[in-house]
């Protein structure tokens, strides 16, 4: 088995998604998970919402969107985007890469999943309160797989992007 197997991969990635997820876990109900969720989550959501629509009025009430016609969002466990995040880090900790190439993976990935975690909220407080009848099929199946898919392709794109070699910057694509 070497360095680069698909078994290798395959061994680390799932030990690495564990870790990350009982950690996790781990904190809930803790300050860090409230900061996490509430803090870098939910609290931006909410400020975008109201600057992009500022006639929503949405508020924040623990973990839910509040809107003034009732049709609040409430935020549970596995709904925050956290998982989506792990999944990235467990991938490209995996993944055989440098140190700085897994930081610059890490990074894109991270701005990535967090606009992503944003959207699908915005979305899905817009859905809710303008169009309930499309809930169901939003929230239950596009909107947890779509951001998904998106960083999926993200690390595809990650691990096949060319990397310089000493002295020789790195080719780009057109």
């Amino acid at each position: 088995m070497t360095s680069h197997s698909p078994l290798r991969f395959g061994i680390v990635f799932i030990l690495s998604f564990a870790i990350l997820v009982t950690a996790f876990e781990a904190s809930r109900g803790s300050s860090f998970e409230r900061f996490i969720v509430e803090g870098l989550i939910l609290t931006p959501t909410t400020a975008i919402i109201n600057t992009v629509t500022p006639d929503e009025h949405v508020t924040l009430a623990g973990r839910t969107l509040v809107a003034p016609d009732g049709a609040n969002l409430r935020v549970t466990r596995g709904c925050e985007g956290v998982e989506m995040f792990l999944l990235l880090i467990a991938a490209i900790v995996a993944f055989p890469a440098s140190p700085r190439r897994r930081m610059q993976g890490l990074l894109g990935g991270s701005l990535l999943a967090y606009a992503l975690t944003i959207a699908r909220l915005m979305t899905l407080h817009y859905v809710l309160r303008y169009a309930p009848q499309a809930w169901e099929s939003l929230h239950g199946l596009i909107l947890p797989l779509a951001p998904i898919a998106l960083l999926s392709l993200y690390f595809l794109r990650w691990i096949n992007a060319p990397t310089p070699t000493s002295g020789e910057p790195a080719a780009h694509a057109t």
